[in-house]
């Protein structure tokens, strides 16, 4: 499958903004549910704190924001194959052949992200040293981060 318009690879520093971006939505979402919780552990429990029960206070938002950043991306690229934070910087994850990626890839995506972040982000550095500029992650799911103007044609 041959795709409508040029592939045009998206750029490592546009990559690293655009994360960015995404990382501060999650971020700040995150700390938006911790604090309620924060609220609603300090409303319910019985003084003095119980240590256990904070213990599973942090291990619940420790789980909440592994959800959410996984929720994230998955939805976002699955769905439309941008996070918001590509929307605002004119790129797209498409498959190899310039496809959608849809919901399983962009699953399988996301966990080769968390993998290529481990060993000090060395799995990132695809990104800056590949010709196409596609990190562990995009290799693993079979993905590309392209520029997303497409050229319009007119008759």
């Amino acid at each position: 499958m041959t795709p409508l318009f040029p592939l045009t690879p998206g750029g490592a520093f546009r990559r690293w903004v655009a994360f960015q971006v995404d990382q501060l939505i999650v971020g700040s979402l995150w700390l938006l549910a911790a604090g309620w919780a924060g609220v609603v552990y300090l409303s319910v429990s019985r003084w003095p704190r119980d240590p256990w029960n904070l213990a599973a206070v942090a291990g619940l938002l420790v789980a909440l924001g592994v959800s959410l950043h996984a929720s994230y991306w998955v939805v976002f690229v699955g769905g439309c194959g941008q996070t918001p934070g590509k929307m605002m910087l004119d790129l797209e994850v498409v498959r190899r052949d310039g496809g959608a990626v849809g919901y399983g890839r962009s699953a399988w995506r996301w966990v080769a992200m968390l993998l290529a972040a481990l060993p000090l982000g060395l799995g990132f550095l695809g990104v800056l040293l590949t010709r196409q500029q596609r990190g562990l992650h995009d290799w693993v799911a079979g993905t590309r981060v392209v520029r997303s103007g497409r050229v319009s044609v007119e008759a």
